[in-house]
């Protein structure tokens, strides 16, 4: 029966992909965007499949269980099931919301995605790969917003746009199953194309409704990403507004952030939003030993501890996982593919290719925003495995661009 099932959502998929307006602009053929929504379709079926027979007990299978509960709990009980992701079971009641564990807000990313599983479960019975169909749908969407960005920017390289978007192994691996990784970049991809097109184009109601609730939505599952938005959208606000120049906008902006921080460090010693991320560290810290465990610096929650740390924290986040870091089951494919992206950068960077395409704004904030995440992934996270997956939502707003300025030659822009 659930073969029976997945094979026709997959046929109503396939049919509705290339028809989606939003999807046709992209001026790919319908048999190019069928082919990149089918591999997004088997990654998604491969990390379920290598998931519960490599690691039991992992957190995709957890959450299609749980979402399977909160399934019935809608059939039987409809007005529990509406409320209750409003009620704090904590003493504290909705206060920590940065905090990582013991946390309303913590939960709350966790018990929006179990309702997205509930509702997904009425069509597919429960079934984990069915599920993981509806929400690649979802997903593929995100993908096509940032391709839509990057299009606009690199005028006639779509065939290398698609591969920086789409086919990066290991985003394309971690954003496909269910979980927050594939919430987290869907939403990105939409929050991009809301900014840029609002600021290239024209502002409008619909895209300021877009920005919002792409930014609420990050700010629920992982409240970090959003923080980091925040000040690479007003440097690239100023630069299209006020015509101020890209680089001298962005580094004043972090400039002005790591100067008050500074001084409500000296001013007001109990005011220390640095405790945030020392706190994540910890609570990574505290979880069990993983078989890719690292040796990591504790954070301490002043400027001298963080800036003392950024190399390691560089070195964990940019450089891990080497390739004769051997210890899990699957790393080296992902060592691999990183050596080949530092080759790529290193290629890029001795020819001098870059610099031209480092005036666009917006590809300033994607490497000030892919940079930032990747150093803080490499402040708080204490192991390769873990890193290696939450660095690939960012892989695309790094990789995409070093890509484009690698092409000397302008690709064939002929697929219509």
């Amino acid at each position: 029966m659930y073969y029976l099932l997945f094979t026709l959502y997959l046929v109503i998929a396939v049919y509705l992909i290339p028809r989606i307006p939003f999807i046709k602009k992209t001026g790919l053929t319908p048999i190019i965007i069928i082919s990149l929504f089918l591999l997004k379709v088997i990654a998604g079926l491969a990390i379920g499949w290598m998931s519960q027979k490599y690691y039991p007990g992992n957190d995709y299978w957890a959450l299609d269980k749980d979402g399977l509960v909160e399934y019935k709990l809608m059939m039987s009980h409809p007005r529990e099931f509406l409320t209750n992701i409003f009620i704090s079971p904590y003493k504290n009641g909705y206060t920590g919301f940065f905090n990582s564990i013991g946390s309303y807000w913590n939960d709350l990313r966790y018990n929006i995605i179990l309702k997205l599983i509930a509702f997904c479960d009425i069509f597919s019975r429960g079934n984990y790969y069915i599920n993981s169909l509806f929400f690649n749908f979802f997903g593929f969407i995100g993908l096509v917003a940032l391709f839509h960005v990057f299009d606009d920017i690199y005028k006639n390289k779509k065939w290398i746009i698609i591969t920086g978007c789409f086919l990066l192994p290991s985003t394309l691996y971690f954003s496909s199953g269910i979980h927050k990784d594939l919430i987290v970049l869907t939403m990105l991809g939409i929050f991009c194309y809301a900014l840029y097109f609002s600021f290239t184009q024209k502002f409008t109601l619909n895209r300021s409704i877009i920005i919002f609730i792409s930014f609420v939505v990050l700010l629920f599952m992982r409240n970090f990403v959003a923080v980091a938005l925040i000040p690479v959208s007003i440097a690239y606000i100023l630069c299209i507004k006020k015509r101020f120049g890209p680089f001298p906008t962005f580094i004043s902006i972090y400039a002005l952030i790591f100067l008050v921080l500074l001084f409500l460090q000296y001013l007001v010693p109990s005011f220390q939003p640095l405790k945030i991320i020392t706190q994540k560290q910890t609570d990574f810290l505290n979880l069990p030993t993983a078989a890719t465990q690292l040796k990591t610096n504790v954070l301490e929650p002043g400027l001298k501890s963080f800036v003392k740390n950024i190399p390691q924290a560089i070195e964990h986040g940019f450089l891990r996982p080497y390739l004769w870091d051997t210890k899990g089951n699957f790393i080296f494919p992902f060592a691999l593919e990183l050596l080949f992206y530092e080759l790529l950068f290193l290629f890029v960077l001795f020819k001098n290719r870059f610099k031209p395409t480092l005036l666009n704004p917006f590809i300033i904030f994607s490497i000030f925003f892919a940079v930032s995440m990747l150093i803080l992934t490499g402040l708080i996270i204490p192991n390769t495995g873990s890193i290696v997956r939450y660095k690939s939502i960012y892989l695309p707003f790094l990789i995409t661009p070093l890509l484009c300025a690698f092409s000397c030659k302008k690709t064939n822009s002929n697929i219509h």
